[in-house]
């Protein structure tokens, strides 16, 4: 795959060559500027690998001699970036080998780098790029189950899907929940949570009911939207936050019963986006998801 991405790139570059600038006195392919760097496009995304390197393209028209191109990074500081690229004699390309320790690195999170080419003269392409790096974890099925739904009165088997989100937190989330079943003419949506699988506390973000109207979340989501660490769903901080909050609330913290294999999570079926207020259903009485 890679190779066939170098190639179409090369393949497009050969094409703006012909087209913009003359042929060498030899009439070979290295028409256009060889001592001319630049960002093909100005977003780079790439997702981490095993492999600690990500390759940034850096590229001019002609091909005669080695071209040293100077790069500045400001950003993502887990990142080391070369200060220059060498395009060698008879190549239009070089590559900005990006290097970080991945043990360093969040599940999850993206990572922004700022680049720039000192000294841009190209007409081509562009002086400036973004890359972004994500160390992404995929979902998959951790078990079958049932839950039920206080406030709609239902019981559905789900299949519940899982992915490494931090350290000992998966981010979980159960299919097609939410009352759709029941005519109250709600979209289907995923029933969103966050499972820390060391102390067994669940947390359920403010999500919107297929509607601006009404939302629904575990009371302690609902103190964090109206006052928690800037609403970051799933951080140390907001998982903190709503841990402190169930020290004095007067409803059990959702969590999850190893005994019984019984995720307890909402507490509360509608609230309100404006003030965090109960509007439908009774705080205290949890969704229960149960694995077989």
């Amino acid at each position: 795959m890679k190779t066939i991405a170098k190639l179409i790139l090369l393949s497009a570059l050969a094409t703006v060559a012909a087209c913009g600038k003359s042929a060498g006195p030899d009439g070979a392919a290295s028409a256009g500027s060889s001592t001319e760097g630049f960002f093909f496009k100005q977003e780079f995304n790439y997702n981490l690998t095993s492999n600690p390197v990500v390759e940034v393209p850096v590229v001019r028209l002609g091909t005669q001699g080695d071209l040293t191109v100077q790069v500045t990074a400001t950003g993502a500081s887990e990142f080391t970036v070369p200060g220059e690229v060498v395009i060698k004699d008879g190549d239009r390309m070089g590559t900005l080998a990006v290097t970080y320790d991945p043990s360093k690195l969040s599940f999850n999170q993206l990572y922004q780098v700022a680049l720039a080419i000192k000294d841009y003269t190209s007409l081509y392409g562009f002086q400036n790029a973004t890359l972004t790096i994500e160390k992404p974890t995929s979902y998959y099925k951790y078990g079958a189950g049932t839950i039920v739904e206080d406030w709609w009165g239902e019981q559905e088997d789900k299949d519940m899907y899982a992915r490494e989100f931090a350290e000992d937190v998966l981010q979980c989330y159960l299919p097609d929940c939410w009352g759709h079943d029941s005519g109250a003419g709600y979209p289907v949506q995923n029933y969103v949570f966050y499972w820390n699988t060391k102390t067994n506390q669940v947390y359920v973000p403010f999500q919107f009911m297929g509607c601006e109207d009404w939302c629904i979340a575990d009371q302690g989501a609902i103190a964090c939207m109206f006052g928690g660490p800037d609403h970051q769903e799933g951080s140390a901080e907001w998982r903190a936050f709503i841990d402190n909050y169930y020290k004095t609330c007067p409803y059990p913290q959702p969590h999850y019963d190893p005994a019984k294999k019984a995720f307890y999570l909402s507490d509360s079926a509608a609230c309100s986006p404006a003030d965090g207020s109960v509007a439908y259903g009774t705080p205290g009485r949890p969704d229960v998801f149960t694995l077989e």
